[in-house]
């Protein structure tokens, strides 16, 4: 019975032995496998990654003959003709020149921004859109300056001018009559030296600034009607004189022109109720304003 015991014994520890080996066995097996499959997974992501490159590497090298026979020499895209909104003064002509582009080129082709900063250096261009339309049409929506004013500049001693007469928009932009242009009808500036006056540049002299901004607003006030401005004298600094309708002279200051066209209103009310016409008023002052009648 002992001796079956111990052979009882034995073979259970040489059973443990050869599950521990067949353990040991499957862990290397298992990490083989998982060692292959991750080996496979890196080739796969390299082979992948070197088929990128060289499908990236061959549309860089034919991406411009693609686009070259795609887009760029493709006679669908071809300039046929222009269309410029709105009508203004501005000749076709004039813009179509100046813009650099002619008809047969290749639409796409064309810079907008190149082609929007060269019609902007027409003067009486105050900005422009530029859209291609395909397939064949380049489209401007131009903004014609609008002039608000004339601007008969005073020559310096011992000179003459070439240019007796300006015209200047709302911003201030000096511009120049086309040769021949028959003048419009528009508020004429007087006062300011010719040194001040730069065709083709915005005026920064302050007292031209206060008359531009006068006439703006005076259109809009109760006194617009007791007030002619078909003229603005620029007196000095700071101030400037328009006349009324029955050869009164009205003097204003450049500043606070809302509180001067209240006083001035005032002032008309009263005339009105007494039944005198205004000779004079200078609002110059900030009290106290000046005021004389006809009768």
């Amino acid at each position: 019975m002992k001796w079956q015991r111990l052979l009882f014994l034995g073979s259970k520890k040489q059973r443990l032995r050869h599950r521990r080996a067949r353990h040991v066995l499957a862990a290397k097996m298992s990490g083989r496998k998982a060692a292959g499959e991750f080996s496979r997974r890196v080739g796969a992501i390299l082979l992948l990654a070197g088929s990128l490159a060289t499908a990236a590497l061959v549309t860089s090298i034919g991406m411009d003959a693609i686009l070259g026979a795609l887009l760029y020499r493709n006679p669908d895209f071809t300039l046929r003709r222009f269309v410029i909104e709105p009508a203004n003064k501005i000749g076709k002509g004039e813009l179509v020149a100046a813009s650099g582009v002619k008809i047969g080129q290749n639409l796409l082709q064309m810079s907008l921004d190149e082609v929007r900063s060269s019609i902007e250096k027409i003067p009486h261009v105050a900005s422009v859109r530029v859209e291609r339309h395909l397939p064949d049409t380049l489209y401007l929506m131009v903004e014609e300056r609008r002039p608000v004013a004339l601007l008969a500049p005073t020559p310096t001693a011992g000179t003459q001018l070439a240019q007796p007469m300006y015209y200047i928009d709302s911003r201030g932009f000096v511009l120049k009559p086309k040769p021949g242009e028959k003048l419009m009808a528009l508020p004429v500036i007087r006062g300011i030296s010719s040194d001040e006056v730069v065709e083709g540049e915005v005026s920064t002299y302050p007292d031209l600034k206060a008359a531009l901004l006068f006439l703006r607003e005076a259109s809009m006030t109760p006194v617009r009607d007791g007030l002619d401005c078909s003229k603005v004298l620029l007196e000095g600094p700071g101030r400037f004189v328009v006349s009324t309708p029955k050869g009164g002279k009205i003097r204003f200051r450049a500043s606070c022109l809302s509180e001067q066209f209240e006083r001035l209103n005032v002032i008309f009310e009263y005339a009105e109720t007494k039944g005198r016409t205004v000779q004079t008023v200078d609002l110059t002052p900030e009290r106290n304003v000046p005021v004389t009648f006809l009768n």
